[in-house]
């Protein structure tokens, strides 16, 4: 610790021997010139001793100081508390480090981090068993130059990382990854990578089982509607079982539009639509779309306005757009009671074209609104059995918008009626 007497001791010392000097000057009558040697003489003194510190301080490593009396004893003392300090620390932060990288080496998962130029700085060990990278080899190595795919190039330069990026390995192809990226500190990036083909191959399973059941039911389901139908034209039946059939005619009518909508979820699912091309003439869908509102309105007092911009045209799947619009449009006329307002809008906003349907029913309670995409989903089992809908509707727009780079928006009040809403970005507006 530094002595707070220090300086008053070197000063001290100073005018002793300054007073020394004075006197034999005096005697010897040569005062002056006493004084320039004295203080030339201390000069060099303290050059030597700064010329010998500086040798000290750049020995590797440096020998202990075994100090005197000497003032400059301690900068020595000075300099050798700061490096026992420095030691203590960067021994503290190997340490830290060495728990850091023990830590992300036991991780289940490929992490890497990178830099703004898409160098590699480390890898853990499962970074290096999925992608097939090398350590410490490939550090400093482009990252984009050692996973050669173009989507992955494409996924680094746009710096999108809202999304994920599905591809297979680049060491084995059978075993398909999910990258997620996330930029921390500055100018530092961390690729995490997930090996998800289990999941993948359940999710295949899953599908095909789906399709293939609902293949298998909807050749059956026909067949009896048609003799329930015979059954229910026949004058002949007794009134009771007029009633049963007709039941039955209904709810087979029901489960075969299930299925219907379970094909179509099975088929956008199974699709890959990120490079849609085909023009989609909007005014003339959403015209297609105001005569089948219309004609499900019926005789219910039901309003329904449609706001339209005209030759406002996207890229996209034609079939499936309209399939989204359908399904928003008919769930709105479907749960909102006699005498509500429906409003359909699609138009020109910021982020692109927006189309919203906006109802005043009764709204939806905050607690399932993060719930409504999900398959078979019904907030009121018996208001969703009456209306006919299956619990697919906002599954299938789900899934449409997804391939389209867009997303379904639910504002809802309870009591004050809910606006559903999706906005396909100026990317994917057609210029014509």
């Amino acid at each position: 610790m530094l002595d707070k007497g220090l300086l008053k001791a070197i000063l001290w010392k100073l005018a002793a021997i300054y007073a020394l000097l004075v006197i034999a000057g005096l005697l010897l009558e040569q005062l002056s010139l006493l004084l320039l040697i004295g203080t030339v003489a201390l000069f060099i003194v303290n050059i030597h001793q700064f010329y010998k510190l500086l040798q000290w301080i750049w020995q590797v490593p440096q020998k202990h100081h075994v100090g005197g009396q000497s003032m400059w004893d301690h900068l020595y003392y000075g300099v050798e508390n700061i490096q026992r300090s420095n030691r203590r620390r960067r021994q503290q932060l190997i340490h830290s480090l060495g728990q850091f990288r023990q830590g992300a080496d036991a991780l289940p998962d490929g992490v890497v981090v990178y830099n703004q130029y898409n160098n590699i700085v480390w890898c853990n060990s499962q970074a290096r068993l999925l992608l097939g990278l090398k350590w410490p080899e490939d550090q400093g190595q482009r990252l984009d130059n050692l996973i050669r795919y173009p989507q992955f190039s494409q996924y680094l330069s746009e710096h999108d990382f809202e999304q994920v990026l599905i591809i297979p390995s680049p060491r084995n192809e059978l075993i398909i990854l999910e990258h997620r990226i996330i930029e921390y500190g500055r100018n530092q990036f961390l690729l995490v990578s997930r090996d998800i083909t289990r999941l993948q191959q359940l999710e295949d399973m899953r599908r095909e089982f789906v399709a293939n059941v609902s293949h298998e039911l909807k050749t059956p389901l026909t067949v009896l509607q048609g003799y329930l139908e015979l059954m229910s034209d026949n004058d002949e039946v007794d009134a009771s079982w007029q009633m049963a059939t007709n039941a039955m005619k209904q709810q087979t009518s029901r489960m075969k539009g299930m299925v219907e909508q379970l094909l179509a979820l099975s088929k956008i699912e199974s699709s890959n639509h990120a490079l849609i091309k085909k023009v989609v003439l909007m005014s003339a869908q959403i015209n297609m779309l105001r005569e089948d509102a219309l004609a499900l309105i019926g005789t219910r007092d039901l309003s329904i306005e449609f706001n339209i911009t005209p030759n406002l045209d996207v890229y996209g799947d034609e079939a499936q757009i309209f399939s989204a619009c359908t399904n928003l449009v008919t769930n709105a006329i479907r749960y909102c009671p006699d005498g509500s307002h429906i409003k359909v809008v699609w138009q020109h906003c910021t982020e692109g074209a927006m189309f919203s349907v906006t109802d005043d029913g009764p709204g939806i309670a905050p607690v399932h609104l993060h719930r409504l995409t999900e398959r078979f989903y019904r907030i009121e089992q018996s208001r969703s059995s009456s209306s006919g809908g299956s619990g697919l509707g906002l599954s299938i727009v789900k899934h449409v918008l997804l391939h389209h780079q867009s997303t379904l928006n639910i504002d809802s009040t309870l009591g004050k009626g809910s606006c559903f809403s999706f906005v396909i970005n100026n990317e994917r507006i057609s210029a014509s």
